[in-house]
């Protein structure tokens, strides 16, 4: 008979099964069916490595040779392990100045596979492999210890004292150091593993081969901030608390646009947050890269291009003056030419000028010394001109005059612009008056000039806002220099009330003085010493970095680990990196700032807690449910 079920299959049971019995069969099936919950790979390894299991016992000739040859290479290896060790160190030596030996422990390695000694297949294979060797080190030492002579009393006892505690150490290291090869650590994230297993584990007195798994589990966790993400969690762990409002600045670094386009500004500029714009201080000085320096460039840079597009050169200037008088020079001199006065009849042209000059000096401004002095200089330039031409070069030492260009002299004329201005207009319809064409010269050149007019301006203030401190990127070729945040300010403001700039280049240089201000954001000044606020910060940055890769460790384990702490020195360094990038990129330190919220790196201690109190461990360490 043929039970079939939706979602589970068919079975055959005999015929007349009653219902009660094929309920029976069927739950039977689904619970043979069941998966069992899989273990940690982690646990499992340390399960393995406890028990020790092998696949099965040697059940033919060749498994039972290959085990007593496998045991035999730990034998050897561990009883020259002393004696190899010092040469490995002699001959990585001369290898140091200049040698190319093999080392004596790959050699041993490779005499005992020649000899035919069975290498280690298995990763459990080779987790046996190397607690043997190593416990079998500790005893061979020992026996080393017994020989020497009483005159080497020190030695010996270093040797000889506490053979089963050493042992444990030697089996704990070794088990910690397998077990991060086995994840795939390189050799510096092995040896921490393998010096803490065997250094925390056999404080455990008697049960130093249950602390050594403990160990083992811990020293794995421990390389955790060695990996990208937990680098990038510990870095926005630091940028939210040195962040005044994390969330506000969060916000601001999204949605953030440079005034002024191409570069990367800083994450201070775009968050606009009192806290992390005190850190930037701190944070160059783990900037080893030259990254911020970089960065200062890249934006001064974009800033200057700016400038020199409106600005452009000096060159550029000369070519639109030689433009404009190839075009207009022609009218004036056509003008010139079609003037038929005589000397003697221009004389009361002048005479006309003569009067208004009278005018203003009769005027109330025109008892300022400025203005007398002004009107005085131009009653005497008019007085020397006889013809048209004559007259019109008057004009222009009036018209510089006007601009301020003649007062390096002390005469101030620029003070009487208004009172000069009057008077070049008086000139301009005296010349026209008596040269045809002259007023459409004057109309064109002006027309002409107003280009000329903005580009000269943009070049004095280009000329007002940089410093005199050179970007050298190429040392042979200095020709950018910083501009000063300052100096862009008061340029700006001066702009606005008299220019010759027109409205759109002022609008441009407001928003490349918008970058400057929100790049160059000044903490106020509090009282201290600014070195004592940036060390201070600096160790806010640390002790976050710290508390990330070892947590609130026990007293006692915090003297054991100590020592250790050069072995974290490259992930600092990695994590040190991380915190500088993201001080100079604002959507990465978003990113970074809202993972911290998500995502945990879990501290050395408290996974050791945390597993050693689950494996029922926990009176071996001290440690009790929190």
């Amino acid at each position: 008979m043929i039970i079939e079920l939706e979602g589970v299959g068919k079975f055959d049971v005999p015929d007349g099964t009653s219902k009660e019995e094929a309920i029976r069969i069927v739950q039977e099936y689904l619970s043979s069916q069941k998966p069992q919950a899989p273990k940690a790979p982690r646990l499992e390894l340390l399960e393995q490595a406890r028990q020790m299991k092998s696949p099965g016992l040697a059940t033919t000739d060749a498994d039972v040779a290959r085990q007593l040859g496998l045991t035999a290479r730990a034998g050897v290896t561990g009883a020259l392990s002393l004696p190899t060790l010092a040469s490995d160190a002699l001959v990585s030596l001369v290898n140091m100045m200049g040698g190319n030996l093999q080392m004596p422990s790959q050699a041993q390695q490779g005499l005992l596979t020649r000899a035919g000694v069975p290498e280690p297949a298995t990763p459990q294979e080779q987790r046996a492999q190397d607690i043997a060797s190593a416990i079998g080190g500790v005893l061979g030492g020992g026996g080393i210890g017994k020989a020497l002579p009483p005159t080497m009393a020190a030695a010996k006892e270093l040797l000889t004292s506490s053979p089963v505690f050493q042992a444990s150490a030697a089996g704990a290291g070794a088990l910690g150091s397998a077990l991060a090869r086995e994840e795939g650590l390189g050799p510096i994230e092995q040896l921490g593993a393998g010096v803490l297993a065997g250094t925390v584990a056999p404080s455990a007195g008697t049960a130093a081969v249950i602390a050594s798994q403990a160990a083992g589990r811990g020293a794995k966790e421990a390389v955790r901030p060695f990996t990208e993400a937990g680098r990038e969690v510990i870095a926005g762990n630091v940028l939210r608390q040195l962040s005044r409002d994390p969330e506000a600045a969060i916000r601001n670094l999204e949605a953030y646009q440079a005034p002024v386009p191409g570069y990367q500004p800083t994450t201070a500029q775009a968050s606009r947050d009192v806290g992390l714009a005190s850190a930037i201080p701190p944070v160059r000085g783990l900037d080893v890269t030259g990254k911020m320096t970089e960065q200062a460039m890249q934006a001064n840079k974009a800033r200057m291009s700016v400038l020199d597009r409106l600005a452009k050169q000096k060159e550029d200037v000369d070519a639109a003056i030689a433009k404009r008088n190839e075009v207009t020079a022609p009218l004036r001199e056509s003008a010139f030419a079609n003037a038929s006065v005589t000397p003697e009849q221009f004389s009361s042209n002048i005479a006309n000028v003569d009067d208004v000059i009278s005018g203003i000096l009769a005027s109330p401004a025109g008892k300022r010394g400025t203005v007398e002095k002004a009107m005085n200089f131009a009653r005497q330039g008019i007085s020397k001109a006889s013809t048209p031409q004559e007259l019109y070069e008057v004009r222009k030492d009036l018209r510089d005059a006007a601009q301020g260009l003649l007062d390096k002299d002390g005469s101030a004329y620029r003070l009487a612009k208004g009172q000069l201005e009057q008077v070049i207009r008086a000139i301009d319809n005296e010349i026209e008056s008596v040269a045809p064409g002259y007023a459409d010269y004057l109309r064109k050149f002006a027309q002409a000039s107003k280009g000329i007019e903005r580009l000269e301006a943009a070049q004095q203030f280009r000329g007002k806002v940089l410093t005199t401190t050179p970007i050298i990127s190429d040392p042979g070729n200095v020709s950018e220099y910083l501009i000063s945040q300052p100096k862009f300010v008061n340029a700006i403001r001066a702009a606005e009330k008299d220019t010759n700039l027109s409205k759109t280049q002022l609008a441009v240089l407001r928003k490349v003085g918008q970058d400057l201000d929100e790049a160059t954001t000044r903490v106020t000044q509090e009282p201290g010493s600014n070195t004592f606020r940036n060390l201070s910060v600096a160790n806010v940055m640390g002790g976050i970095v710290g508390r990330s890769m070892f947590g609130d460790m026990p007293q006692a384990l915090q003297k054991v680990a100590a020592p250790m702490n050069w072995l974290y020195n490259g992930t600092d360094d990695a994590i040190r990196a991380v915190i500088v990038d993201a001080m100079l990129d604002p959507k990465l330190a978003a990113r970074l700032m809202r993972r911290a919220t998500t995502a945990e790196v879990v501290p050395l201690s408290q996974e050791l807690q945390r597993r050693a109190l689950r494996l029922g461990y926990g009176q071996v360490f001290g440690l009790t449910e929190e």
